[in-house]
């Protein structure tokens, strides 16, 4: 652009207006202007306009979606630059660290974060989150299952108890063959309602092995925390100051775009059902 431009502009004003520097542009010169550095009006159309349709994008997921949608291969720092030069970025999350060394006096840390499975149904993780509506404190409870990042079920309460705990087990738990429960490792961390009687009882009599955190370490159950966060950053937080219904509204609608649009990087760049349709039809 600049170089279209630098007959009627001074090269200076041109290089502060598109915020890039003096030097880099005459280093673009002497390079022979390589195409690689060129600004393409047509592409810069088209991040934009993905980039608009679903703004929690951040350069992995616009750069999937671009190649999903469009079959455009592009490299993130492609598609970094031109977001910088739209002023267009993602949202950026606070990471948290509460690092503990110290484990439940009875239940064992079997994850030991080690997040990677083979299958799906070998880790879950599962946690209880607040939401905070006008009318009142929510409570949500998920279970995510680490091999596709799915959210395999979960439930809203005006209550955080062990009946929202136990409705949300109860429903994850019909998705898993019989023969195929005592391979399944169902971890959280040290609440109440994972470390009561009731919930390990419940564990045992579907062949569950029942793992827990580190005391004051949330970084052993991340993945289903990342999920609260990325629930929150990209849709609750998005949408103000939400009643009750609307609350419950808005995370019925999240869990389904989660589950069946958001694409990811890790997974082959699908989205969480789509790579775990692809390993079931392996198995069955």
């Amino acid at each position: 652009m600049i170089h279209q431009l630098r007959e009627n502009y001074p090269i200076q004003k041109l290089c502060f207006v598109l915020k890039c520097s003096r030097s880099g542009y005459y280093d673009w010169i002497t390079l022979g202007k390589p195409m690689y550095k060129a600004f393409d009006e047509s592409l810069n159309k088209l991040i934009v306009e993905r980039y608009i349709a679903d703004k929690r994008q951040g350069i992995t997921r616009l750069k999937m979606n671009l190649k999903k949608i469009h079959g455009l291969i592009l490299t993130k720092a492609t598609v970094y630059r031109y977001m910088q030069l739209n002023g267009i970025q993602s949202i950026i999350r606070k990471k948290r660290h509460r690092w503990g060394t110290k484990p439940h006096h009875q239940i064992p840390n079997l994850l030991k974060r080690n997040f990677i499975t083979n299958s799906p149904n070998e880790k879950w993780s599962i946690d209880v989150s607040y939401l905070f509506t006008k009318d009142r404190i929510l409570y949500l409870c998920a279970i995510k299952d680490l091999y596709d990042r799915s959210i395999i079920s979960y439930k809203v309460s005006r209550f955080n108890n062990n009946p929202l705990v136990i409705e949300t087990f109860k429903e994850a738990i019909l998705r898993v063959p019989l023969k195929y429960r005592k391979y399944l490792i169902l971890h959280s961390d040290q609440g109440s309602q994972f470390t009561s009687p009731v919930y390990a009882k419940l564990l045992k009599e579907h062949q569950i092995q029942h793992s827990v955190s580190y005391r004051g370490s949330c970084v052993d159950n991340a993945p289903i925390e990342s999920w609260f966060s990325a629930l929150k950053t990209e849709s609750i937080y998005l949408n103000g100051n939400l009643s009750e219904d609307e609350m419950i509204y808005i995370v019925k609608q999240y869990v389904k775009y989660y589950n069946e649009e958001r694409l990811q990087e890790k997974i082959k760049e699908l989205a969480p059902i789509d790579y775990r349709k692809q390993a079931l039809s392996t198995l069955f």
